[in-house]
């Protein structure tokens, strides 16, 4: 294994044990490896004109004179560059590393993360068996999404997995492990984000298969999967009352109390967001009021030794992007996304293999803009593997599509190999 490949493993695999601990880890290792990359010659940044919105929207969100503090406008920039740099991250991955062996990484990795987080929990609370998942929700923290990828890629790729562990017991053990991990995570992000990959995969392996009866099948698919949610909501524990309070948490707009604000802070920080967009000018409506823009919390929150009337940092990556960059600023959000799904399509035109990496990647976008709208998750560096998984599916696609354009003029360009739907 070449050295450089080794690193970018190691790198990985740090991030994803310490990476929720140390929030900025992802953001700095992710500076190293890209800059080492283009240091070298092996990443040409002038290829990826799909990243210009992302780059476009630190344009937008640079001012001069605000009077904003130095250390609020380095944090937005390093929030709204994290994307890229993670992006940037897949894309080197995909130059060393085929598709099968990220996914046995990733099974690795969230699998360890997994261990780590039910030692931490076996520490705090005695026991690596805890009744309450209110305790270790907010006792250790929702943990990353690796689990949940390392989850998903068991179950549905099943057999490719089982190539380099080749053992049914150890495989079935990491299923259980991560099943575990993810429910004391007790976070309803990841439990939707969960259901956004197998609903994809679900359409994409029926329909592929089964053509029209396929979405038939389907539909007989979402029916069971409805019912579920819809029993998960009206029973009783922690997880079912925080579904049920989901939209109220994000949206309500009336704060009758200190507890209503509490209990809803999410919606509050939208609100006030909202208010502060009113207020401002023309200008400041259409491209936000540039980094470092503090929102004002008319009741201010109040925590152990803290009193906070402004905060930096939305849960709503919509609203932070709004205030930051403005009505502009959220268009240009949206364009990234729609413009991804656009270039690789076409890609997918040209070259009928990898369908099912398309079909990763939607799911992926999906899940990032999905967290965005609850915690932030396309700017934070919890998503860091998601975005990178992204860059890595994005840099895939186009290489294949490219080696099928070239394939008759002796191109020395090397594909990569689909991996096929409902491979277990």
């Amino acid at each position: 294994m070449k050295i450089d490949k080794l690193i970018l493993i190691l790198v990985l695999f740090v991030i994803a044990v310490f990476g929720y601990q140390f929030q900025f880890l992802s953001y700095f290792l992710s500076i190293v490896v890209v800059g080492y990359f283009i240091f070298t010659g092996e990443l040409s940044i002038g290829r990826y004109k799909v990243l210009f919105p992302l780059v476009l929207l630190l344009i937008i969100g640079t001012r001069l004179g605000t009077g904003f503090k130095r250390i609020d406008i380095i944090r937005d920039y390093v929030y709204f560059s994290t994307p890229i740099l993670s992006f940037l991250f897949g894309v080197i991955l995909c130059k060393k590393l085929s598709l099968s062996k990220l996914m046995v990484l990733f099974v690795t990795f969230g699998s360890v993360y997994s261990l780590y987080y039910l030692l931490q929990a076996t520490f705090q609370f005695g026991s690596v068996f805890v009744a309450d998942t209110y305790d270790t929700r907010y006792s250790i923290g929702t943990g990353t999404p690796v689990p949940m990828l390392a989850l998903f890629f068991s179950i549905f790729y099943y057999k490719e997995i089982f190539k380099v562990i080749q053992n049914h017991y150890l495989l079935l053990g990491i299923i259980l492990l991560n099943t575990a991990v993810l429910y004391y995570f007790s976070s309803r992000v990841y439990y939707f984000s969960f259901l956004i990959f197998i609903l994809l995969y679900l359409f994409y392996s029926f329909v592929s298969k089964y053509k029209k009866i396929g979405i038939i099948l389907f539909s007989g698919v979402l029916i069971i999967l409805a019912f579920i949610i819809y029993q998960m909501i009206n029973g009783d524990g922690f997880v079912a009352e925080k579904l049920r309070n989901s939209l109220n948490e994000m949206f309500v707009q009336e704060f009758d109390g200190y507890d209503a604000v509490i209990n809803n802070w999410r919606a509050y920080e939208l609100f006030e967001a909202y208010n502060s967009m009113i207020q401002g000018s023309l200008l400041q409506k259409l491209a936000g009021f540039g980094f470092g823009k503090l929102v004002y919390l008319e009741m201010e929150l109040l925590l152990p030794g803290i009193e906070l009337n402004y905060i930096p940092i939305l849960h709503n990556g919509f609203a932070y992007v709004m205030v930051k960059t403005g009505l502009l600023g959220i268009l240009i959000f949206l364009y990234f996304a729609i413009n991804l799904f656009i270039k690789t399509r076409r890609k997918i035109k040209v070259s009928g293999e990898n369908k099912s990496a398309f079909i990763l990647l939607i799911a992926s976008v999906i899940t990032v803009y999905f967290t965005a709208l609850v915690v932030n998750g396309f700017f934070s560096g919890e998503s860091f593997y998601l975005i990178l998984f992204i860059g890595f599916l994005y840099e895939l696609i186009c290489t294949n599509a490219e080696c099928d354009e070239n394939k008759h003029n002796n191109s020395d360009l090397q594909c990569q190999q689909d991996i096929k739907p409902m491979s277990r």
